[in-house]
């Protein structure tokens, strides 16, 4: 399987949905599905679009660690990526990843009001598959 990073991105193509978990507010662990929209060139940095007043953008805002659980359509490959996150706004980093099938959920495209965009930055890296393996990225 990968050992190293590209190689991994290489088995990652395709996985679009993923499961971002936060922390809460409370200190619970709270999990929802989003979509990095067919990123493919994955370089252990991941970009989500949602809104300024999500339970996500406000958990992030608190407290920046996550982990983002991805498996595959087909065949047998989990990837759990554990980082640190933050809320962006700046529409000019926005544009290089925003994809028009987004418009679906945000009508107004890049200029829909409460916009924001989640960058989550990986520090480690697990998955399992036809052999299991771990790449350390950035200390915590």
């Amino acid at each position: 399987m990968a050992t190293t990073l590209k190689a991994l991105a290489q088995k990652m193509r395709g996985m679009d949905y993923c499961l971002l978990t936060t922390v809460s507010s409370h200190g619970q662990l709270a999990s929802r599905p989003m979509s990095n929209n067919g990123e493919v060139e994955y370089d252990g940095t991941s970009y989500f679009f949602t809104w300024a007043d999500s339970r996500a953008a406000r958990d992030i805002e608190k407290n920046s660690h996550v982990v983002l659980n991805f498996k595959a359509k087909k065949g047998f490959l989990f990837v759990a990526v554990q980082g640190h996150a933050r809320v962006l706004h700046d529409r000019r980093v926005m544009k290089d990843h925003w994809h028009p099938e987004l418009e679906r959920w945000f009508k107004g495209g890049l200029d829909t009001e409460g916009l924001v965009m989640l960058v989550v930055d990986a520090r480690r890296i697990q998955w399992w598959g036809e052999e299991d393996g771990k790449i350390e990225l950035k200390p915590d």
